[in-house]
């Protein structure tokens, strides 16, 4: 195609976007205008916009229905969240709270392996239930500084010194992780073998939400302490 051919193209086709009513004004030059079809004969420009737009609408329709889904998704995870939330509330201890926590990640919410670090608490929970205590400070720690300083939850891979710390001889299949800052108290890590499970930019909302509910009940504990020894 020549440059005269492509600038005259280019003319023409500036004219019909800035006056789409030109054909309706011509309505004659619609019988003459026919577009080459993928399955062979020839189109009228008319059967060509309609094919357009009905594609362009299933196009929208698929859109809406993931939306609808994601909307129907995030639903039923709130729900389950604010029933867990009213159970982890009333555990009269922390050792039960944290047993539940681990529990329903692993059971109901698809964790394949969590590791609950804090700073500055000690908890005896029960043995399925990964609590480790370090101090803020922990040369370990210092690798999740950033994490740790951003305060909202961050979801996608870690390097394998991460992964070794966190989940020791597990984390040869951790494939993503989310990282659950607690305040000043610690680190929520939850792991999947599934690559895609946590991947950046997903929502974290869920993620940050139970992150308050963990910081509340562990604030909780000091008043308590000051109480016993008064």
């Amino acid at each position: 195609m020549s440059d005269d051919t492509r600038s005259m193209e280019e003319i023409v086709a500036k004219y019909l976007r800035q006056n789409p009513e030109f054909l309706e004004r011509e309505p004659a030059l619609l019988k003459d205008l026919e577009l080459s079809h993928a399955s062979g004969p020839a189109v009228s420009l008319i059967e060509k916009q309609v094919q357009y737009l009905r594609s362009e609408n299933e196009a929208l329709e698929q859109k809406l229905n993931q939306l609808i889904q994601v909307a129907s998704d995030n639903e039923k995870l709130m729900s389950r969240l604010h029933q867990l939330t009213l159970e982890l509330m009333v555990m009269p201890n922390l050792p039960d709270f944290f047993d539940r926590l681990t529990d329903a990640l692993t059971s109901e919410f698809n964790a394949d392996i969590v590791n609950i670090t804090l700073f500055n608490v000690k908890v005896e929970a029960g043995p399925k239930t990964p609590i480790y205590h370090v101090r803020h400070d922990d040369p370990e720690i210092q690798q999740f500084h950033e994490q740790l300083e951003k305060g909202t939850s961050v979801c996608g891979r870690l390097n394998r010194n991460k992964r070794d710390h966190l989940f020791a001889t597990r984390a040869q299949w951790v494939q993503s992780t989310a990282l659950v800052p607690l305040g000043e108290d610690g680190l929520l890590a939850i792991g999947s073998s599934d690559p895609a499970r946590f991947y950046p930019g997903m929502g974290t909302l869920f993620l940050d939400l139970l992150a308050n509910v963990v910081t509340s009940r562990l604030a909780l504990e000091e008043p308590q302490k000051r109480r016993k020894s008064a």
